[in-house]
């Protein structure tokens, strides 16, 4: 059996997923263990196979273990850490991308009135889940995705995770449930599934035709 690294704190997958400083962390705790203990928090944790897939990519290590927000990644035998890539490290953190408009003032499908009154409702409603800062999200994609089984609309009580966080999870929900951010305010994520009810309908209606 494998034994990991003990000594030092383990390298961190945070809210910035995989980095450079974290694959030299790795790197570094591999010359002493075949095996390398890592803990993933915060926003990361949304999306823990994309996750396993980065490092096993960056690094050419295996994942032997896997719970929830931890991860065991191993060497392999043939690891000479003579022959470790060179990963030049992140002196200072880069600006933030730039990227398009999330939340658009009318959502896709609906009107004006009914993106305003979709964005009430579901500021009245009782919140899905409450996140905190640098948690472990590992269960909110199925969790999001169960809710809209019976709802329209679902609130995310991100109170204690940061605006940047806060917009990083609605935009990571939007992709993997998916569905339609409609608002962000008080660090509360307002997510719509959009207009299924009546895809289905039309579905279920040309499934009735007779062949």
């Amino acid at each position: 059996a494998s034994a990991y690294c003990r000594r030092g704190a383990p390298p961190l997958a945070g809210k910035d997923g995989v980095t450079h400083n974290m694959l030299d962390d790795i790197h570094n705790h591999w010359r002493r263990a075949e095996a390398v203990r890592i803990k993933c928090l915060g926003v990361a944790t949304l999306d823990m196979d994309n996750i396993c897939f980065h490092l096993e990519d960056k690094t050419g290590g295996r994942i032997i273990y896997r719970s929830i927000n931890i991860l065991i990644l191993y060497r392999g035998r043939n690891y000479d850490p003579k022959q470790r890539p060179v990963i030049p490290l992140m002196l200072w953190k880069p600006l933030a991308p730039i990227y398009p408009k999330v939340v658009q003032n009318v959502a896709e499908g609906l009107t004006f009135e009914e993106t305003k009154e979709m964005r009430n409702k579901g500021l009245h409603s009782p919140p899905l889940m409450k996140l905190t800062r640098n948690g472990v999200y590992v269960n909110v994609v199925d969790k999001v995705r169960e809710a809209f089984k019976t709802l329209e609309v679902v609130r995310l009580d991100c109170s204690h995770c940061g605006t940047s966080d806060c917009k990083k999870i609605g935009v990571k929900l939007r992709d993997l449930v998916p569905c339609i951010p409609i608002l962000f305010k008080d660090e509360q994520i307002i997510l719509w599934r959009g207009k299924r009810d009546q895809e289905d309908s039309v579905s279920a209606h040309c499934a009735s035709w007779p062949q």
